[in-house]
């Protein structure tokens, strides 16, 4: 059996090493690179600490930049080419019954499929996870920020967890609709749909959103922080939506003058955010999110195909 599977997946895997291998060189050349830059660059900052040229620091990097975020695309590859078709392929041609006419059983065929693709999801996500880390560390000490969408997303344990509810999602899907079609269609748009509901209804919630007041024009939240909203609010606690009428006190004031004298009257910023420390329980919880759907999803498939086949 296993024989077997290495005889019908040994192109994608040597197309996967081929494509992992070509990532993994471009990924440790520049990340060196751009790291050593860095550290050359800081210690060439003024005294003052104030590093105003830090910002097109990576101007020139655009290309490895764009390739390491479309490592976000990972999952739902691995989703369509090894989880959709995994047993669609092989009903839809019926391929499937010669194997099981071979001293093959339907449990065995079943088990060792299924999870020789988990184990090539968990290893080819994880590896390209910690690549993107480990390259990402200078960005991100230049940014501050992980919570961002694309850096949350491709760094340290969401995106293994993302491939396996993809590759969980395509067999799935495969098992159910028995066509290749089908199967992908329904994998894509399975995943596109919950990856937007989960990052932009659930995510922010996972933890307590910190709530704090500050002058105006000197907002300044923790390092790291994922600001999550941030509101102009008047003497009385209101916030202010659009336009408002200036109070009659500062109208004669300069207009660099006024915010000066807005804030001596009591208008200040009203920010709402998830600081630094909270980065790494919310990786676990979204992780532990897609892992349990997987496995629900892994269970269906085998009990669907086993009881439908028997």
């Amino acid at each position: 059996m296993n024989w077997l599977l290495w005889r019908q997946h040994r192109a994608q895997a040597l197309v996967t090493a081929v494509a992992l291998a070509l990532f993994a060189l471009a990924v440790l050349l520049t990340g060196v690179h751009m790291a050593h830059l860095y550290e050359n660059s800081i210690r060439d900052c003024p005294t003052n600490g104030v590093c105003d040229f830090l910002g097109s620091l990576f101007n020139g990097y655009g290309a490895i930049i764009d390739t390491v975020h479309l490592s976000i695309a990972l999952p739902v590859l691995l989703g369509l080419f090894l989880g959709a078709t995994l047993v669609a392929r092989e009903t839809e041609h019926a391929t499937n019954v010669l194997v099981w006419t071979q001293t093959v059983t339907r449990r065995r065929w079943l088990f060792t499929k299924v999870g020789m693709a988990l184990v090539a999801t968990a290893v080819t996500s994880a590896a390209v996870s910690a690549l993107v880390t480990w390259w990402s560390g200078t960005p991100n000490a230049l940014g501050g920020n992980r919570f961002e969408g694309v850096q949350f997303d491709t760094q340290n344990v969401v995106p293994v967890a993302f491939a396996l509810f993809a590759v969980a999602l395509g067999i799935a899907a495969g098992c159910l609709f028995r066509r290749t079609l089908p199967a992908l269609a329904a994998t894509v748009g399975i995943f596109v749909a919950l990856r937007v509901v989960v990052a932009v209804y659930l995510r922010p919630h996972y933890l307590k959103v910190v709530t704090s007041a500050f002058p105006l024009g000197g907002v300044k939240v923790p390092s790291g922080s994922w600001m999550l909203s941030r509101a102009l609010v008047d003497p009385l606690g209101h916030a202010i939506d659009g336009k408002f009428d200036i109070p009659a006190s500062c109208s004669s004031v300069d207009r660099t003058d006024l915010t000066s004298c807005l804030d001596r009257l009591g208008f200040h910023d009203v920010v709402r955010y998830h600081p630094a420390s909270q980065y790494w329980p919310s990786q676990w919880i979204e992780a532990a999110l897609y892992l349990t759907l997987a496995a629900g999803l892994v269970i269906f498939a085998l009990v669907y195909t086993l009881r439908r086949d028997a």
